[in-house]
């Protein structure tokens, strides 16, 4: 069973994350999950492409899902440090984070 799971963008940009990172997003977990007799085939290739996500917006996409597996894993005491992001692309990135569920 593979530990990484690559993300495509609608431009062709490919990020290879760790599949546990990924699964921080509700629908990419759903997308991987096997135990539905791997409905999607998604599940059973480990390669999600997102024809409607940019590049860039996809790219951080994956740096937002690492900096949400590392500060969900910390108590809630410590301080979490705001996720940093261009303002040009905040309608992409709203759009992706509500299609992610993330």
């Amino acid at each position: 069973m593979s530990t990484t799971v690559k993300l495509i963008s609608g431009d062709g940009f490919t990020f290879v994350i760790e599949k546990n990172v990924a699964e921080h997003s509700p629908t990419i977990k759903n997308m991987l999950d096997v135990s539905h007799g791997g409905a999607f085939t998604e599940a059973l290739t480990n390669e999600i492409k997102f024809p409607e996500i940019k590049g860039k917006v996809l790219e951080k996409v994956c740096q937002y899902l690492y900096y949400k597996h590392r500060y969900a894993a910390e108590g809630s005491t410590d301080r979490v440090p705001e996720f940093q992001f261009d303002l040009e692309l905040s309608l992409e990135l709203l759009m992706a984070a509500d299609y992610l569920d993330c």
